[in-house]
């Protein structure tokens, strides 16, 4: 009894706050693989291949799954591993978190984590490129091409959304697509993949006006994504499909087969590349508590994230980083007692949460990582790495 004394009303406040919260239960079951994969003991930070120490990066590739947490990668491998089939979560040389938060606060959005990544400053809701202050600020990708590397952007989403306008354009209104259209076209990448959305609403100019704007920039590959030869190999490449037409693998297009022709034109150039693949799955699903577009997103950000892992293995000389921006929908896969061994999903709210989210790291770079835990820093140490910086230290 004088233990449970001890505890002040302040905690039980903050339980009970915690328990209210979880307000949507799906009734959602979900099958556990029989082989469940088994779990490597040790440290939360696995020591990164010595083969790589000291080594900068030819390459980086930046995967950015917006609005997934610790809860939606717990449930991917709890529902979505197996001995046949090893993780691919399991597979980085470092594995650790970072705090996403804003300037503002512990809060933040799309446009305010990605900047904080693309450019190494923290900054506020909605500012794209820019500081607290509204000043621009510049980004990895400005940094890589001047430093003769080649850069492109791949994404689920719509071209001009907030992740991937964080790494090519300053500006504080993000629903301004026009403007960040223009910039993306007065920008030095390389290779533009998505979506389109809202056509002809509000800042969002026509289908007609954004293809005038990108060709500006860039040639506008046709469906079947088939890269051009011969002496336009080198053109700036874009593709851009209809509104949620990149769903999951059911879909196709999908995020695996954009990802699988960026990385071939980017690796077909003389220059070394930078490469941002994000997701929007997670964020989307979870905004609307949708437990089956999730499982589906999921395995598309696997499937995606399996080709780019790949692709660096045989490589030898790519960085991938993987994280999110922040986490979406407080997601928790629990179990479901009256059908153990099986799942569920339960929900705690439909926006943003102040949770910490997954960063992963692998190839040579990989070990600056270790130490991060704030969403700036990982634009701190990808600057260093295209610049050299580190290997100075």
């Amino acid at each position: 009894m004088n233990h449970w004394k001890k505890i002040s009303l302040s905690t039980v406040l903050v339980l009970f706050v915690l328990l209210m919260s979880i307000k949507y239960i799906f009734n959602i079951s979900i099958s556990i693989p029989s082989s469940n994969i088994e779990f490597s003991h040790g440290d939360t930070v696995s020591k990164v291949n010595s083969e790589y120490n000291g080594k900068k990066p030819k390459n980086i590739i930046v995967f950015i799954a917006d609005g997934m947490g610790f809860g939606h990668l717990s449930l991917a491998l709890q529902t979505q591993q197996s001995k046949k089939a090893p993780s691919v979560w399991q597979e980085f040389d470092t594995k650790g978190w970072h705090d996403a938060r804003s300037i503002y606060g512990p809060l933040t959005d799309s446009e305010a984590s990605a900047t904080a990544i693309a450019t190494g400053t923290s900054t506020n809701f909605g500012h794209i490129g820019i500081d607290k202050d509204q000043n621009p600020l510049e980004n990895i990708f400005e940094i890589a091409s001047s430093h003769h590397y080649n850069t492109g952007i791949v994404t689920d989403s719509y071209i001009w959304d907030g992740t991937p306008a964080a790494f090519a354009a300053h500006i504080r209104n993000e629903d301004d697509a026009r403007s960040i259209l223009e910039q993306m076209a007065e920008s030095e990448l390389d290779l533009l993949f998505g979506e389109l959305e809202d056509v002809g609403e509000g800042d969002v100019p026509e289908k007609d006006e954004t293809i005038e704007i990108l060709q500006k920039r860039f040639q506008l590959l046709e469906r079947s994504m088939e890269l051009p030869k011969g002496a336009k190999s080198t053109t700036p490449v874009a593709i851009i499909f209809e509104e949620d037409e990149i769903q999951d693998l059911n879909s196709s297009p999908n995020l695996l087969q954009l990802t699988k022709t960026a990385l071939t034109y980017m690796s077909s150039q003389d220059n070394p590349f930078i490469l941002l693949v994000e997701s929007e799955e997670m964020d989307a699903a979870s905004h609307n508590n949708d437990s089956k577009r999730v499982l589906n997103g999921l395995k598309s950000i696997q499937e995606a994230l399996s080709l780019v892992l790949n692709f660096s293995k045989q490589n030898g000389e790519t960085l991938v980083v993987f994280t999110s921006d922040h986490e979406t929908g407080g997601l928790a896969a629990v179990s479901d007692f009256d059908n153990y061994p099986k799942m569920q999903i339960k929900w705690s709210t439909k926006d943003h949460t102040a949770a910490v989210v997954p960063l992963f790291a692998i190839g040579p770079g990989a070990e600056y990582f270790v130490n991060v835990h704030r969403n700036w820093e990982i634009g701190i140490c990808l600057k260093k790495l295209i610049t050299n910086d580190v290997l100075d230290e």
